[in-house]
């Protein structure tokens, strides 16, 4: 009787932890601690491991692969102090097996997602006081301008795309009122994406948004299909012609063109725009990985290697960045092609766990995918693996996908 007392003390940490994420890095963590903490000693990580074990071994396998290759690259690491670090940060990825098997019970699954997508709408109502001068937040890359609560222009559209795509499922598969309260805040959360300055964001959730498009209109009529991606493409080009953030994205595109055209990074593009900077960080981390070719510069070591080569190129000021804002090119650079590969091969395998499930009978199958796709896309502005906001709510909405293997799409009714 006291150890199921006790075991019930997981699923709520996970609720509070979900609850408190749009606005608290340090609740969470404390939150989602606990639960882990709880579950390790109660025995429910290990059920959740050997359930991942039993029903997605090959993904299992993919992670321990990756996460054992970080941990090996501490070795040869440039800075082993700061790798500890980078290592450390990564105990989210833990909680997985702690979904699969408290969650695993429909009505814990049905309150982690209410939860979660209370948490959420509430910061919606946040932002929009942000926007209007009532609130202040000290995050950098959110204030009202760029109105994005604590969670920062560069997650918020992953954040939002994800929650506001798998409520355009859900408004797809109910009916009636249902369906039109789930996408007004489906809409609600792409207008505060769209008003937000994280381009990147941007679309990251629009390729969110068109895979459960893509999903649900599969059978439609090809012409009406076409029509319907016609108008879809038409309305994002106008919105960044014409929409609140068109001078951030000429001017974003303006560099990339000149960036190419080019061809050449200058010592001074550091201290210039954030698409400079952007392209200096690529040029330098491929310099380093060219040093580095086969085994790259290890765990951690990527900031002491930027110090070395900023002094070898004569720079007057200290130039040093943890990443170069693309997971694929980190991970190159950290543990040279295996490390480049075993990215690869997990986000394909993640994505591939989806594969014959019946989305349209089930609320949370369409998770595994797109949080695969979130992470995979966003990797390409950002460290997505690593980010607190886009890789700890990936985690967290895979293990409710794997944890429902009932596909009773009555069990997730929100």
């Amino acid at each position: 009787m006291r150890m199921k007392w006790i075991s019930q003390l997981s699923p709520f940490f996970l609720c509070i932890g979900a609850l408190a994420f749009p606005f608290s890095v340090g609740a969470t963590n404390v939150a989602l601690g606990v639960a882990l903490g709880v579950a390790v000693l109660s025995g429910q990580w290990w059920q959740g491991l050997v359930r991942f074990w039993q029903d997605n071994r090959l993904l299992l396998i993919a992670f321990i692969a990756y996460f054992l290759l970080m941990v090996m690259g501490l070795i040869w690491s440039l800075d082993v102090a700061w790798g500890v670090h980078v290592l450390g940060r990564q105990w989210f990825w833990l909680l997985i097996p702690v979904v699969i098997a408290v969650l695993a019970d429909a009505q814990w699954r049905r309150r982690f997602l209410v939860a979660l997508s209370a948490g959420l709408t509430l910061n919606l109502f946040y932002c929009v006081m942000q926007m209007f001068g009532l609130v202040e937040v000290t995050v950098q890359g959110s204030n009202a301008i760029d109105a994005t609560g604590h969670i920062g222009h560069i997650g918020f559209g992953v954040v939002y795309g994800l929650w506001g795509a798998w409520l355009l499922h859900l408004g797809w598969i109910y009916s009636g009122s249902q369906r039109i309260w789930l996408w007004v805040l489906t809409s609600w959360a792409y207008l505060m994406i769209l008003l937000a300055q994280g381009r990147a964001g941007l679309l990251v959730a629009t390729l969110l948004m068109m895979v459960i498009a893509i999903y649900h209109l599969r059978k439609v009529n090809i012409r009406r299909l076409m029509i319907g991606a016609g108008l879809f493409v038409v309305l994002i080009i106008l919105s960044l012609l014409i929409g609140p953030n068109k001078d951030r994205w000429q001017m974003a595109w303006q560099g990339v063109i000149d960036n190419i055209s080019t061809g050449v990074v200058s010592k001074s593009a550091y201290t210039g725009t954030s698409t400079d900077q952007r392209f200096y960080m690529l040029a330098v981390s491929v310099d380093i990985w060219k040093q580095y070719p086969l085994l790259g510069v290890g765990t951690g070591g990527l900031p002491q290697a930027v110090k070395n080569i900023s002094e070898l190129q004569g720079h007057t000021q200290r130039i040093t960045f943890a990443h170069p804002h693309n997971q694929y090119l980190l991970d190159l650079v950290r543990w040279g092609p295996i490390g480049l590969g075993l990215l690869l091969f997990l986000f394909v395998v993640w994505v591939r766990e989806s594969r014959g499930q019946d989305w349209g009978g089930s609320g949370t199958a369409p998770l595994i995918c797109l949080s695969a796709v979130a992470l995979a896309s966003h990797g390409l502005f950002a460290p997505s693996m690593e980010e607190h906001f886009s890789g700890l709510l990936a985690a967290l909405l895979l293990g409710v996908g794997l944890s429902d293997s009932s596909g009773d799409i009555s069990s997730e009714h929100t």
